[in-house]
């Protein structure tokens, strides 16, 4: 059975950290193909965001090489801007409907939190959705596997995989604040991204 996983984002811009979560959950579970799946009209960011067209173009550069991992244009193209409308999509462009397709969708363990307003169970569709992905989750600086497994719990939650994975400490705020410092970011986004943010003029 063929197993994609969706790592959806702002990617605002995309960094490092992006890829390196792609790679190494791909790696681990045995990941057929990993989606970087671009948000079009993300619904908890909505002010100060990049276009998205831009966006994505970053993303593309992003994973050029990268064997395993893609850029997706799934919200971009269906008009979409909730996970469950985005699994929808994907299903449409697989064989068969997406039957023989195991579909994971990768996170933070902040949207297992309880007292997060934005948690996993408040998510558009959630009861739907449950039975239609799998959630890969991953620790998120003091959120350990531990924290997670717990919280996991407390939402009733048994679709849940967390991966252990050691934190890589980059953010896309991070990246825009170096760059308000004049501060290099080579080792924060691919050289390509650089590339385009200093070619482009981006967050300044």
């Amino acid at each position: 059975m063929e197993h994609i996983a969706i790592l959806g984002g702002t990617f605002d811009p995309v960094t490092e950290a992006h890829l390196y979560i792609a790679r190494t959950v791909g790696s681990m579970l045995g990941l057929d193909k990993v989606l970087l799946v671009t948000a079009g009209n993300p619904p908890h960011k909505t002010r100060d965001v990049l276009d998205a067209e831009l966006r994505h173009e970053m993303v593309e550069v992003a994973v050029h090489g990268n064997t395993g991992i893609e850029a997706s244009r799934l919200e971009l193209d269906s008009g979409v801007s909730y996970t469950i409308d985005a699994v929808k999509a994907l299903l449409k462009t697989l064989p068969n409907g997406g039957v023989g397709t195991k579909i994971s969708f990768i996170t933070s363990a902040e949207y297992l939190n309880p007292e997060n307003p934005n948690n996993f169970r408040t998510w558009k569709g959630v009861d739907e959705l449950i039975t239609m992905i799998n959630l890969i989750v991953t620790p998120r600086g003091w959120m350990t596997a531990e924290v997670a497994t717990q919280w996991a719990n407390e939402l009733r939650l048994d679709n849940v995989q967390i991966v252990d994975l050691p934190p890589f400490p980059v953010s896309s705020g991070m990246v825009k604040a170096a760059l308000r410092q004049g501060q290099s970011i080579n080792s924060m986004v691919p050289s390509a991204v650089a590339e385009l943010i200093k070619t482009r003029g981006y967050y300044r």
